[in-house]
């Protein structure tokens, strides 16, 4: 990609738009995660993600986003659908690579008694796929294609929907099914029974998979409602007290440096609550939240603390800033999608780029209420690129 990125400004082909909102935003963000990763106390921990995840970022949006020869023969429209393409192909090699380790653990076993290390596909299959599979969907619903690869892309989606239930990643569940019902929902009041004859196929798939595996997932599942996992059999003990211990400990680390964070890596929390003297103040605490922190501290190594949050976990990494630049990429992207969705000339690819954003959004946020995924996100940022290129698009035709 680097090589790409100086082949084409040699050649004098690249060329962002720095008028743009996304692309000040976006520049504005990395500028930002930058500094953050320079100032930290901890810079060799945060320059590694820096290189890893922040320089590919980079040469992905200016190589999409900034070409002049596609503004010129006005091919954004095949731009944007391969780039939409690449999220569904990713999407469905995904789907076997998960597939596939399932059936060599067992169909008895879910992501929590899995052998990671042997099932690194299936493991964090369920969140990844609630990302890629509003996008494959909206492309059922408004692109003209082929049977073949429609019906190949409908199997996809029935046995990702199978491993997602499976694996009992309850935010998966309750976020994709959500925006997946937004989605189909004038398909399903129109087609009322092929709506039916789908459900009946899921749930053959899931009793044929294991009784025992059924009976499981149900008992999982029943705790979404559950008052225990809200309030607890114990007063101030519960899932979700927990989860808020979580947050209300990181957000204390965090007003130690709330401008720029601890720079890029969440990694490194461990490393802060215990070098910084934060457990010790825990424990010894009369506050039962400070204890309750502790407690999901103490019996954990390094890299398996987490924020369990976006924005607690983006203002750990890059603080207030690095927040406040990423929104509004966020915000960019979304009013984009809405502007599109509202134009008088309907495209099906712009069509299937907004529907398909908006669901992948609704999806994004609804995760990550419980999750960090933000520069792991792939799909996230060749939105951002497509968008920059159809509002091009969209200026020239203007």
């Amino acid at each position: 990609m680097l090589l790409s990125m100086v082949v084409l400004l040699m050649r004098r082909q690249l060329a962002l738009n720095l008028k743009s909102g996304m692309v000040r935003a976006f520049a504005a963000f990395v500028i930002v995660v930058m500094l953050g990763a320079a100032l930290s106390p901890y810079r060799e921990e945060s320059l590694t993600p820096l290189r890893r995840d922040v320089l590919p970022m980079i040469l992905v949006f200016v190589l999409l986003a900034g070409q002049k020869r596609v503004a010129q023969h006005n091919q954004q429209r095949q731009v944007a659908l391969l780039a939409g393409w690449s999220i569904i192909g990713a999407f469905m090699c995904r789907t076997f690579l998960a597939v596939s380790d399932w059936l060599q653990q067992g169909v008895q076993n879910d992501v929590y008694s899995i052998d990671r290390a042997a099932a690194r596909f299936f493991d964090f299959f369920a969140i990844d796929a609630t990302l890629m599979m509003p996008i494959a969907v909206a492309a059922i619903l408004y692109l003209v294609m082929n049977r073949g690869v429609r019906a190949l892309l409908l199997c996809s989606i029935a046995v990702a929907w199978l491993l997602i239930i499976v694996s009992g990643v309850r935010a998966a569940v309750v976020a994709l099914g959500l925006v997946t019902l937004l989605q189909l929902l004038p398909w399903i009041w129109r087609h009322k029974l092929s709506a039916l004859l789908g459900i009946a196929v899921l749930a053959v798939g899931l009793v044929a998979s294991s009784p025992e595996r059924l009976a499981r997932i149900s008992d999982r599942y029943a705790t979404i409602v559950s008052a225990d996992t809200y309030v607890g059999k114990e007063a101030g003990y519960s899932s979700f007290y927990e989860r808020l211990s979580i947050w209300h400990g990181t957000l204390e680390m965090v007003a130690e440096r709330p401008l720029l964070g601890y720079g890029l890596g969440w990694q490194k929390i461990y490393d802060v609550a215990y070098q910084d003297g934060y457990i010790e103040r825990w424990t010894n605490s009369d506050q039962l939240i400070d204890r309750a922190v502790a407690n999901y501290f103490r019996p954990l190594k390094k890299g398996e603390a987490n924020p369990h949050n976006l924005l607690v976990q983006m203002l750990f990494e890059t603080g207030i800033a690095g927040l406040f630049t990423y929104s509004l990429m966020l915000l960019v992207l979304l009013w984009r999608a809405l502007r599109l969705l509202r134009q008088k000339t309907k495209e099906p690819a712009e069509q299937w780029f907004a529907a398909g954003t908006l669901a992948y959004m609704t999806s994004y946020l609804l995760v990550n209420t419980m999750n960090g995924l933000w520069l792991g996100a792939g799909a996230t940022l060749m939105l951002l690129a497509v968008s920059e290129l159809l509002s091009d698009r969209r200026a020239s035709r203007a």
